[in-house]
């Protein structure tokens, strides 16, 4: 087993941690999982798969997962560490957001390339590192494309209406795909704009409907392309969104 010195706490979740760590003057982010934990909430499987997936994915974007290893009562997973970490509560130029959705969209591209879903894009899993790129992390809700999925995943703020509708037991919806990033990417940029996602409720089952019905509000004067990006992320159809490729060469994009 690795050796690492343990420096602070730099992330907590409700069956993991992760602490900024130190190995022959390198820095890490280690990601120790409880094990009862999510034996407990039978969690094992997700677990695997989220190192399976992040194993494989190598990309200037994504961050790296160098090894992984455990004891009895933990798992620990090597990652890259990102200095200036996540994009959450943050605030950047109008400049530096374009820089930063570019940087996303490059790298959904190649989660999609490469087989997979997110199904989690939201500030917190998207990091900076010292010299401003993005990396893209935490994938314990991503999953292989290929199939429609009807599995609720993800966090409610960012989730597309066909997730909402694809999990109930009396829809006729017929699942989703990798399409749910992009609608992800549409709520993420909103909220780099305005500090605030455009759905958000108290009661989560009126946020659910207002995802599925409302459409989204512009504050007055808004950069209609900017506008016109969010929209093209945002259609209730997801037959009707832009592709990576499309939003790529959107004109809010290019300087």
């Amino acid at each position: 087993m690795l050796k690492f010195q343990f420096c602070q706490l730099i992330g907590q979740g409700q069956f993991s941690k992760v602490m900024l760590a130190k190995n022959s003057g390198h820095s890490y982010a280690l990601k120790v999982i409880d094990k009862l934990k999510i034996q407990k909430c039978n969690l094992n499987q997700q677990v695997q798969r989220e190192i399976d997936i992040q194993s494989k994915l190598k990309h200037k974007n994504i961050v790296q997962l160098f090894t992984h290893f455990q004891d009895n009562q933990k798992i620990y997973l090597v990652t890259e560490y990102c200095e200036k970490g996540s994009l959450y509560q943050k605030q950047f130029t109008k400049s530096k957001i374009k820089e930063i959705t570019k940087q996303i969209l490059t790298a959904i591209q190649y989660i999609h390339q490469m087989g997979i879903m997110h199904r989690d894009i939201k500030p917190e899993n998207i990091y900076l590192t010292q010299d401003d790129v993005v990396k893209i992390g935490d994938f314990g809700c991503s999953i292989q494309k290929g199939k429609r999925r009807k599995t609720f995943c993800g966090t409610l703020d960012y989730m597309s209406p066909e997730i909402i509708l694809s999990s109930s037991i009396m829809s006729q919806y017929d699942g989703y795909d990798e399409r749910v990033d992009i609608w992800a990417i549409g709520i993420l940029l909103f909220e780099l704009f305005n500090n605030t996602v455009p759905f958000r409720d108290i009661n989560k089952y009126k946020q659910q409907d207002r995802i599925c019905r409302e459409e989204i509000v512009f504050k007055k004067g808004e950069d209609p392309l900017l506008i016109d990006f969010v929209q093209c992320c945002l259609h209730k159809d997801p037959n009707q969104r832009a592709n990576l490729q499309q939003l790529l060469e959107h004109p809010f994009l290019q300087f």
